[in-house]
């Protein structure tokens, strides 16, 4: 099961490379601009966000449903209230908020594992982490950062 945890993990990061777009003007995506002191601060937060996903599956791909819980509610359920939002549009205010939300239902559902969780434990839990991957996928899909 570690193997497959891992295998999705590695399947996350090579999907997101894979939708890289070459040039800025030819790139779809609603640009988002932010004055030049919050940039480096708001590029900091997502990374955090993606590290702290990447710590719960870690946790996962050991076993560790508490572990991952535990991750995901203290490092994606909640917001940061850094004041980035008076500057994003109410759809990325509305993806982020809903990326909060599902890793709070992560964290619920990964407690309730027991210590022997059966294969539909896992499923239910690998469902719910997608409930969080799906919105980052969303917003990285709908906005790029000028």
């Amino acid at each position: 099961m570690r193997a497959l945890i891992c295998a999705f993990g590695a399947l996350l990061i090579t999907a997101a490379a894979a939708g890289t777009v070459a040039a800025a003007d030819e790139d779809p995506r609603t640009p988002i601009t932010l004055p030049a002191d919050l940039r480096g601060t708001f590029l900091e937060h997502m990374r955090h966000h993606m590290d702290s996903l990447d710590d719960v599956i870690a946790e996962l791909a050991d076993g560790n449903f508490k572990g991952a819980a535990h991750v995901a509610r203290d490092e994606l359920v909640p917001g940061s209230g850094a004041g980035f939002g008076r500057y994003l549009p109410v759809e990325f205010r509305e993806l982020g908020l809903g990326m909060h939300r599902a890793a709070a239902t992560f964290a619920d559902v990964a407690d309730a594992v027991p210590a022997e969780p059966t294969a539909a434990d896992w499923k239910k839990t690998i469902d719910a982490l997608r409930g969080i991957s799906t919105h980052c996928r969303a917003c990285h899909a709908s906005y790029r950062l000028e």
